[in-house]
């Protein structure tokens, strides 16, 4: 009888409490952690407090996880229960497969890589208001202009709502759910959702606001029949029905706030870190303002052209390595599996480390540094899960392709017209909440290109 191979058992980071375990160390620096022990091994035990992880930086893991064997991964639960508190049960924030499965098929004809681009007019169009807007300040942070921008050119694309006062009050309340939900993932002890605390209380009242105006354009859309060309006309016009479920008003109002929870604060984190690294680095700005030349001439992109600057798409990617707004993921392991010698046993909470896979210096030379020929044709090979800003496998961004194309849209736009440069004393900081974002945001000088 032979003898019977054992998995090798998986390394804990160092300098753990008794206790608290590692979470002092994690909040002492909640992205260098994840750098930090990334570089420990491909798969590393972390705790805080009662609750134990396992840091995942190895893109061969990685894609067993995600896409292997996807459907024995879920959403972490505890996490998903967390930030579902009193809503409804939705794509974005439920752990059961069937669940998600059947919300997520009838959504994703909608957001098509070619069905996305009918919104290209728009995104320019919000994007040379912006230009203006700046121009005319002549020093901004960027951060919250950023964020105004995709806010105004998501809420026009998804729902036709362009009121400034509306959209105002509509980035407040999404943004309030951002630092409250990032709040509650970090806490040792979160504050219960039913709890009559400051926060609780605006975030309840903001919440009210949002689905009160989400909810009366939907019901008022399904009542008139007016078509107006957003996304909303896309999702009512199929019906959303599969076999014995279907999507209500309810649904359509949660699911497309999810959408943009999600999207306008990611898209608006990388185009800021985007503008900040060309401010930064003039030679690569120079190169890039001559391809748009060569492609643009004097008028503004479209989705044909944008197929036409690959060093804008380099410049994209190499901001999404080093700036991933999405950093790690969770996943808890329903299924025992074995990945080589590592074995996952049932029950295992699971730490995708994104940020620790785009730092990895065995597969990035130099990797904090800003080198946009990276993902040159011929630049080197890499495991294809060692990059995944979008996440990877059936629970991919649902809006990835509306993503790209607004930034591959604005960033030329913009840059047309304007030139932005750093006016902060020290470089920028990130910082880890809901999305990676700038710590004490960021200042920039803007002038006017003749």
């Amino acid at each position: 009888m032979g003898r019977v191979r054992t998995a090798p058992a998986v390394p804990r980071r160092p300098g753990r409490l008794p206790v608290v375990g590692d979470y002092f160390a994690f909040r002492r620096d909640r992205l260098g952690f994840w750098t930090d022990v990334g570089r420990l091994g491909p798969v590393v035990e972390v705790r805080f407090g009662t609750q134990a992880f396992w840091v995942v930086t190895s893109p061969e893991v990685a894609e067993h996880v995600l896409l292997g064997a996807a459907r024995d991964y879920p959403r972490d639960r505890r996490l998903m229960a967390l930030n579902r508190g009193p809503g409804p049960e939705l794509m974005f924030n439920t752990d059961r497969w069937e669940e998600w499965r059947w919300r997520r098929r009838l959504l994703t004809p909608a957001f098509h890589r070619h069905t996305v681009t009918r919104f290209a007019e728009t995104m320019v169009a919000h994007a040379v208001r912006a230009a203006d807007e700046w121009a005319e300040a002549g020093t901004i942070e960027l951060q919250g202009r950023m964020r105004t921008l995709t806010m105004r050119a998501i809420l026009e694309t998804m729902f036709s709502v362009t009121r400034d006062d509306e959209v105002a009050r509509l980035q407040e309340s999404f943004e309030v759910s951002s630092q409250v939900v990032s709040g509650r993932a970090a806490a040792p002890v979160p504050v219960p959702w039913w709890l009559p605390s400051p926060a609780n209380l605006r975030l309840r009242r903001l919440t009210r606001y949002r689905w009160g105006v989400l909810a009366g354009i939907v019901e008022e859309r399904i009542a008139s029949g007016r078509v107006r060309g957003d996304l909303l006309d896309l999702l009512l016009a199929r019906h959303l029905t599969e076999e014995e479920r279907r999507f209500g008003p309810a649904d359509l109002v949660g699911e497309m706030s999810g959408i943009v929870f999600a999207g306008h604060e990611t898209t608006a984190e990388t185009t800021t870190w985007l503008l900040y690294l060309l401010s930064t680095h003039p030679e690569v700005e120079a190169r890039l303002r001559r391809e748009m030349a060569d492609v643009l001439g004097d008028r503004d992109p479209t989705p044909a052209d944008v197929e036409e600057m690959p060093y804008l798409d380099r410049v994209v990617c190499e901001t999404l390595r080093l700036y991933p707004p999405v950093f790690l993921t969770l996943r808890e392991a329903d299924v025992t599996h074995r990945v080589g010698d590592l074995v996952i046993p049932r029950g295992t909470r699971l730490v995708i480390n994104i940020r620790g896979l785009h730092l990895d210096p065995a597969a990035w030379p130099d990797p904090e540094g800003f080198d946009p020929d990276r993902f040159a044709p011929g630049a080197g090979s890499r495991h294809r899960f060692q990059f995944i800003p979008f996440l990877a496998g059936p629970r991919k961004c649902l809006g990835d392709h509306f993503a790209m194309l607004e930034m591959r849209l604005v960033v030329p736009t913009l840059l047309r017209r304007l030139r932005l440069r750093y006016a902060g004393e020290r470089p920028p900081r990130p910082r880890a909440g809901f999305t990676m974002s700038v710590d004490g945001g960021m200042p920039m000088w803007v002038e006017a290109v003749s």
